[in-house]
């Protein structure tokens, strides 16, 4: 069996909820190069399902038909290909033809070789594992960020950041998919360099709301290196331990394991 430089795992699960709006895939093109997205939908039950497929439909279309051959190019791929599904999901329609208002969080990654190239939009995340330990790359898209931009700015003081913060408010999302003119898309700055077992995680928000750090690294210590393994407990663990009713979980998992010649 020839051994993959790039190992992939993923799991997906419905939760508590009625239904599953997240969506995922994972692509390969020839043997050193990955792309895998996780999408969150929002919107209702049948327009959060559609919002997320549409988001993953028009950026794997993408990777398909018009993926730059010059590696320089590949984050400002990801961003272009993130506008468009932005620009797909706001156009989506209900049956009698009105706007749906739907949207999808973000979080994709394109490993070449042992070069990583991330970006986000939303609050789905992508945690890195290295020697070092477990971190997280993206930051929340919702009102706590621009609270906190306003306070580091000294435009409001920390008790108004806080009364504006309370009851879930500081959660509201400020950047997602079919908002329309996507105004905040995160992406790494240079590529990151894998190194030989080296892990990278994309996950939706089923699984930091129900997990912390520790457990999350610990699952994927206890996976031995196999990343479908570590997806699968991911999630049935958040589910497990989660104390609210469980979201939609979802993740993706990537190993890096160059290939060595003998």
């Amino acid at each position: 069996m020839k051994k993959e430089q790039i190992q992939v795992g993923c799991y997906t699960i419905i939760g508590d909820r009625n239904s599953q709006q997240d969506t995922m895939q994972y692509a390969k093109k020839g043997d050193d190069t990955v792309l895998a997205v996780v999408c969150d939908g929002m919107g209702g039950m049948s327009g959060g399902e559609r919002a997320s497929k549409t988001a993953i439909d028009v950026i794997f279309k993408k990777f398909a038909d018009d993926f730059p051959s010059d590696e320089i190019q590949y984050t400002e791929w990801m961003k272009r290909s993130f506008v468009e599904a932005d620009e797909a999901v706001a156009s989506l329609m209900d049956e009698a033809g009105n706007i749906l208002h739907a949207g999808s969080t973000v979080v994709g990654v394109l490993i070449k070789n042992n070069r990583m190239y991330w970006a986000s939009a939303g609050d789905s995340v992508i945690y890195y594992m290295d020697a070092q330990g477990l971190h997280t790359v993206t930051r929340m898209h919702n009102y706590n960020l621009r609270l906190e931009q306003l306070l580091n700015s000294g435009k409001i003081s920390l008790e108004e950041a806080k009364k504006e913060s309370m009851n879930g408010r500081g959660e509201a999302l400020i950047s997602f998919l079919g908002i329309g003119g996507l105004p905040l898309v995160d992406s790494g700055s240079q590529a990151v360099v894998m190194k030989q077992g080296d892990i990278v995680i994309l996950a939706s928000d089923g699984l930091y709301k129900s997990l912390t750090m520790v457990q999350i690294q610990a699952i994927i210590e206890e996976s031995g290196g196999n990343m479908t393994i570590a997806a699968e407990r991911l999630c049935k663990e958040a589910w497990r331990l989660g104390e609210a009713k469980q979201d939609n979980t979802t993740v993706i998992a990537a190993r890096y394991n160059p290939v060595v010649n003998i």
